[in-house]
């Protein structure tokens, strides 16, 4: 790896590692069979996703939590005249044998403290998403975050079409774009950042793809590495739009973020030099935070050109994130590599034990969640989360 030393940077694009060879199928190919939405917004904020499910007469699952209550859903799912819904309501502390992962909790009280700033359980509802797919047979799913807007049925279509030859594929969410705080604040000072297929927007064949969201900021570039790494994650090209905001507002967002994104960064920038995983050693996290501190560097440099209005918030950010990314030990993402592989191997073997269930209900109560009567839409409560 030494030889490589000068070649480790991080990349303001990882455009060479998708694949767009997939040609869409006609509108009559394989259909969607759910679009899964990870909601923690305020229930109107899931108006898209009605929108998408009717148009592509899908199931729509809606995974609750924090904002968002499963009586205003169902308000909302009256008015839209929309029945084919399944509304889960998560407590903060559901876990289940299924979601056990237990190697990269180890390692929990090593992380950066700044790791723990903010609390989400984006992963853990993704992660269920893909024991209900395996569940109910469903294998062309769809993942829509509650922020995304301006998504239409026909790219949609020819995003979930590119899954016949794809585990998975993404969309691009290019305004508001979606990057790192950090990655924001270069682009902000004339750095060249592009965005990259987000688990946002995203098509999976639950069938095919066998990766799993860890609790880390970056957490969808870990799901689909592997299949990065094969050279087999599609891209349909296509562009969505988020929510605005302002991504300096609290410097502490910026340290939160620090060790994902290096993680994932640097695991990318080893598939732009061509070698494999094997090179995550703590030698190779060493260069790589040396290419981490001069990308800093350059921000810094360069904060001048950015706009009055946000450059000192943009600077307390970086200062922030570069303040937690010299606390990191290069030791500690190699560690955190390996026990993230220990933890795939015994997701895919959980994986591979699951069997279509005869029922929703059976499903739910699998996973320690029961039904709450209701009208024509499954609404779920979960007062019995098995560990």
């Amino acid at each position: 790896m030494s030889e490589l030393a000068e070649a480790v940077r991080q990349h303001g694009t990882h455009h060479n590692l998708v694949d767009q060879t997939g040609k869409p199928e006609p509108a009559t190919g394989p259909a969607l069979d759910a679009i899964l939405v990870p909601a923690s917004r305020p229930a109107h904020n899931l108006d898209q996703a009605v929108a998408l499910a009717q148009a592509t007469r899908c199931t729509l699952l809606i995974l609750c939590s924090r904002h968002v209550a499963a009586a205003e859903v169902r308000q909302l799912l009256a008015q839209r005249s929309f029945d084919n819904a399944i509304i889960v309501s998560l407590p903060d502390d559901y876990q289940h044998e299924l979601l056990d992962f237990r190697a990269l909790a180890s390692i929990e009280d090593d992380l950066p403290a700044a790791c723990s700033y903010r609390v989400t359980d984006l992963s853990t509802k993704r992660n269920l998403g893909l024991i209900l797919a395996r569940m109910l047979s469903w294998r062309r799913i769809f993942f829509l975050d509650d922020d995304i807007r301006d998504v239409n049925p026909a790219d949609v279509h020819s995003t979930v079409s590119m899954l016949g030859s794809h585990p998975a594929a993404g969309m691009r969410v290019a305004n508001f774009p979606d990057n790192s705080v950090v990655c924001h604040a270069y682009r902000m000072t004339g750095g060249p950042q592009d965005v990259f297929v987000t688990g946002a927007a995203l098509a999976v064949d639950s069938q095919q793809s066998s990766g799993f969201f860890p609790d880390i900021y970056n957490e969808d570039w870990l799901f689909f590495y592997d299949v990065a790494s094969a050279g087999r994650l599609g891209s349909s090209w296509r562009e969505v739009t988020q929510l605005r905001y302002n991504p300096f507002a609290d410097p502490r967002h910026a340290a939160w973020q620090e060790f994902g994104d290096v993680l994932a960064e640097g695991l990318y920038a080893l598939l732009h030099l061509g070698v494999g995983m094997e090179h995550a050693t703590s030698e190779y996290w060493s260069y790589f935070l040396d290419a981490r501190r001069r990308f800093f560097d350059a921000i810094i440099r360069r904060a001048h050109t950015a706009s009055p209005g946000i450059r000192d918030q943009l600077l307390l950010s970086v200062e922030a994130a570069r303040e937690c990314s010299a606390g990191i030990s290069p030791d500690l993402f190699e560690r955190y590599v390996r026990l993230w592989r220990q933890d795939l191997g015994a997701w895919e073997q959980r994986l591979a034990g699951i069997r279509p269930m005869p029922s929703l209900d059976s499903a739910l109560e699998t996973l320690g969640l029961a039904r709450s009567a209701n009208s024509r839409t499954a609404d779920v409560a979960s007062p019995s989360a098995r560990r």
